[in-house]
């Protein structure tokens, strides 16, 4: 079977980039796929990135409309930030491609909506960046519940994160991610992933209850370089969160969300899951430990005996590819992906945050 070829919107030449880290070292060596084009903002920086990371199958072109115009590309993959994957990835659905987006798939539920709905209607496949759940720390808790029994019924779950986003001040790549508006903030992405993760292995909230606000409201940016402070922006995403309900088995799952990083040595998140029978713990040092598949420990306690265990699990591509590469060959293989239906829903879920803070109230999202 021929490779199916990728058409990458957001490849940077130089720098750190998520498309240049987490999807060119799986897709430059992988026999399932070829990547064929480039999309940046200009075809010269388009033939810039060709002409850095040696792709020589790849053309550069100038526009996402022009690539998603090619024969050549059966997958378009959008790396850019949040607020421009809409007009970004647009032409390829108009164009029947399948696609690969990010997460979140859009600055808003309606426009994440929209790109479903057109998918859909072309009947084209889709792929959203929620690579968390390929992670083998959540398919080694996800066996220890439910085929093994280990900690019998559950009871509760509870997360603490420190969100890494929200800290007091901030640097101009970073300055648009605190703003609510823009649709890329401490809420949707560190959180929006590490939740993610949770409601795949437990399943959804009934309904959700939640606290939000903004505790460092003027934020200093600093140059790219960090030396000097270049102007002052004003925060309106939220950088404390804090998030309760009942799961569909009636268990109580809870959050705390912090921004900057975790104290001293500790860890960046602590997931605990409680059952009748005993408790499974999940700490990885950073905040995208499970989405980034990044040094991360699963320990089980007992309450029968009182045993407490490290379990093992089997990591064998660690580091942002790694997920992002058992993305790809679920959907080359033609296994579970989470896809944009999944990206919608993740989408009411944080609606539902914000609705329930501004109203006051448990709100229903599924």
């Amino acid at each position: 079977m021929a490779p199916i070829g990728v058409g990458i919107i957001g490849l940077s030449a130089s720098g750190y980039s998520w498309g240049v880290s987490a999807h060119l070292p799986y897709l430059k060596d992988s026999s399932k796929y070829k990547i064929t084009g480039i999309c940046n903002s200009s075809a010269e920086s388009s033939q810039k990135a060709v002409e850095a990371h040696n792709l020589t199958d790849a053309k550069a072109y100038g526009s996402p409309a022009e690539m998603a115009a090619s024969s050549d590309v059966d997958l378009v993959v959008c790396c850019v930030r949040v607020d421009r994957h809409y007009e970004a990835i647009k032409p390829a659905l108009e164009a029947g491609k399948d696609c690969f987006v990010e997460w979140p798939l859009a600055s808003n539920s309606e426009h994440a909506k929209e790109l479903l709905q057109l998918a859909e209607k072309k009947g084209v496949k889709t792929m959203i960046g929620l690579q968390g759940q390929m992670s083998p720390v959540l398919s080694r808790v996800k066996e220890l519940i439910e085929k093994d029994k280990a900690i019998g019924r559950i009871i509760s779950s509870n997360v603490t994160l420190a969100g890494m986003l929200g800290t007091k001040e901030t640097t101009e790549a970073h300055e648009y991610l605190n703003s609510a508006e823009i649709g890329g903030n401490m809420l949707v992405i560190p959180f929006g992933h590490l939740y993610d993760a949770v409601s795949y292995t437990l399943g959804e909230l009934k309904d959700v209850s939640s606290t939000l606000s903004v505790q460092y409201p003027d934020v200093p940016v600093k140059s790219a370089d960090g030396s000097k402070v270049v102007r002052t922006t004003k925060r309106t995403a939220a950088d404390h969160i804090t998030m309760s309900g009942l799961l569909s088995n009636g268990a109580h799952s809870s959050a705390t969300v912090t921004g900057g990083q975790a104290f001293m040595d500790d860890s960046g998140i602590v997931w605990k899951i409680e059952g009748d029978k005993g408790v499974i713990e999940v700490r990885g040092k950073e905040p995208f430990a499970l989405s980034m598949s990044l040094d991360i420990k699963i320990r089980m306690q007992l309450f029968e005996t009182g045993e407490t265990k490290e379990i093992e699990f089997t990591e064998d591509k660690p580091g942002p590819p790694g997920n992002v590469g058992r993305l790809y060959e679920a959907f080359a293989d033609g296994q579970y992906y989470p896809d944009w239906k999944w990206a919608v829903k993740r989408h009411a879920w944080v609606d539902a945050l914000y609705k329930s803070n501004d109203e006051g109230k448990r709100v229903s999202y599924v």
